[in-house]
């Protein structure tokens, strides 16, 4: 994810015993159901150990009402060969299933087991006629936790809900990033400290907390959109030598600055 300033979650959950599955996927399946180039297959064959489908979150095993949305949450382990996962790859195991999916990435670093959770907002539209009935899937940006080493944090129960639907909403708000302000993280880097930015990305999230899902994504496609604009007019004021062109470019980074600053206070 390429937005800045910001604080990945640090989140580490428990699934039901009930929920568990433990079926290992075939890459070669997974190619043939996405349509995978050989480009695709490569990056497979060098960054992907093993996928496995380790739990099915539905309600015949966690006794959540299905809805028209959400039917059932997969969640799928890879382990990776790889420090980091290029999200082709996501997208297309998200193209094979036709079902919501969490990801739950594995990797070794010095004989230590990490983890970090992956997915993408994932919907259904339906379309329907005499002949038949087509559905088509639409996805956000991938949302990703921070990295873990799984012995350091203790696993919590997933969030409490009273449908599937309600509960994959929840594990995707809870992947969203935590904003925290230019002078907050100086400060933290200055006291050597991360107590102060987590606080401050708290109180921030608590604020964007009413709104929803779709809402919340909206507003972090929007926040990387406008990252992106300030980058591009700080090199641009930078790189100007003329007084009054400066100033423009200055301006325009002071008003950016403060949409971004909107967008994070909700």
């Amino acid at each position: 994810m390429s937005i800045v300033n910001h604080t990945l979650p640090k989140l580490h959950w428990r699934f039901p015993e009930a929920a568990k599955f433990g079926r290992v996927i075939p890459k070669e399946k997974l190619y043939s159901h996405a349509g995978v180039n050989a480009q695709l297959k490569q990056l497979f064959v060098e960054q992907v150990g093993q996928i496995k489908w380790v739990y099915k979150l539905a309600e015949t095993t966690i006794n959540l009402a299905k809805t028209e949305q959400v039917g059932e949450i997969e969640v799928i382990q890879i382990k990776l060969k790889t420090n980091e996962l290029d999200q082709q790859i996501l997208a297309a195991i998200d193209k094979a299933i036709p079902h919501l999916t969490l990801f739950v990435l594995l990797r070794e670093q010095q004989g230590e087991t990490t983890l970090a959770y992956m997915a993408a907002h994932k919907q259904k539209t339906v379309t329907k006629t005499k002949e038949n009935t087509n559905e088509k899937w639409q996805q956000s940006q991938y949302l990703q936790s921070a990295w873990l080493k799984a012995t350091s944090i203790e696993a919590n129960q997933l969030p409490t809900a009273t449908h599937l639907q309600g509960l994959y909403e929840q594990l995707l708000d809870a992947l969203l990033p935590l904003y925290t302000s230019s002078s907050v993280a100086e400060k933290t880097r200055d006291n050597n400290s991360d107590t102060a930015t987590n606080n401050q990305a708290c109180e921030e999230k608590a604020v964007r907390s009413t709104k929803t899902i779709n809402e919340k994504l909206a507003d972090l496609a929007e926040i990387e959109t406008v990252n992106k604009q300030i980058k591009q007019v700080k090199t641009k004021r930078d790189k100007e030598k003329q007084f009054n062109r400066r100033r423009e470019f200055n301006d325009q980074f002071k008003a950016l600055k403060q949409q971004l600053a909107n967008l994070r206070n909700g």
